[in-house]
């Protein structure tokens, strides 16, 4: 299986990410609490529309000043909105492996503020990575089968070449209606166990 398209999710499978620590450091911009900073800043129909490249970064940071009273400049802002993301080390180590004998791409539900801060974080690690698919960039997110379809197009691969590895059943069940194969990551012993069983090693 090494002409096998290996298709990675990012957060909670090569990331992981805190939305506490995220409204902790916006808490030192505005007097409201953790809470419910947390929940305004991560409103999920602004962060859908967001992640869909709907909403600019200029207007959601007015939205949330409004919202919140935040007061920093644009740069402080970025950056406590985005610092939230740790390693996972156990995928990060066999992400230089699996490139050896198979063409890597990324598929993220994501935004402007977190691309821009993982895509530097993370460089070393997606420096394997053939393509990179970001919703915020194609203007889709997952589960919508328009984005699987986008990176079969964008990548020049077909469904069947593809296997997905996600954190989120919906988003796997969907690569598999679109014909590809998936895993549901859960651990890192869960993704090796499942790569063997597919006749991936590394």
């Amino acid at each position: 299986m090494g002409n096998k398209v290996l298709v990675f999710d990012f957060g909670n499978v090569i990331g992981m990410f805190s939305h506490l620590k995220a409204a902790g450091q916006m808490a030192l911009h505005c007097n409201k609490n953790v809470e419910n900073i947390r929940t305004v800043l991560f409103d999920e129909t602004n962060e859908n529309e967001l992640e869909k490249g709907n909403i600019s970064p200029e207007q959601y940071r007015k939205i949330m000043r409004d919202s919140l009273h935040i007061n920093c400049p644009d740069h402080e802002f970025d950056h406590a909105f985005s610092d939230m993301f740790t390693a996972n080390d156990a995928v990060c180590n066999i992400i230089p492996h699996l490139a050896k004998s198979h063409r890597l791409v990324l598929l993220s539900n994501t935004n402007w503020f977190h691309a821009k801060r993982f895509l530097t974080q993370f460089s070393d690690v997606l420096g394997h990575f053939d393509s990179l698919i970001l919703s915020h960039e194609v203007r889709c997110r997952k589960p919508a089968r328009k984005i699987y379809d986008l990176l079969n197009e964008k990548t020049n691969t077909q469904p069947a070449d593809c296997l997905f590895v996600d954190d989120l059943h919906a988003n796997i069940q969907t690569a598999k209606d679109c014909g590809w194969d998936g895993i549901v990551y859960h651990s890192e012993m869960n993704l090796e166990k499942e790569l063997a069983s597919k006749g991936i090693s590394f």
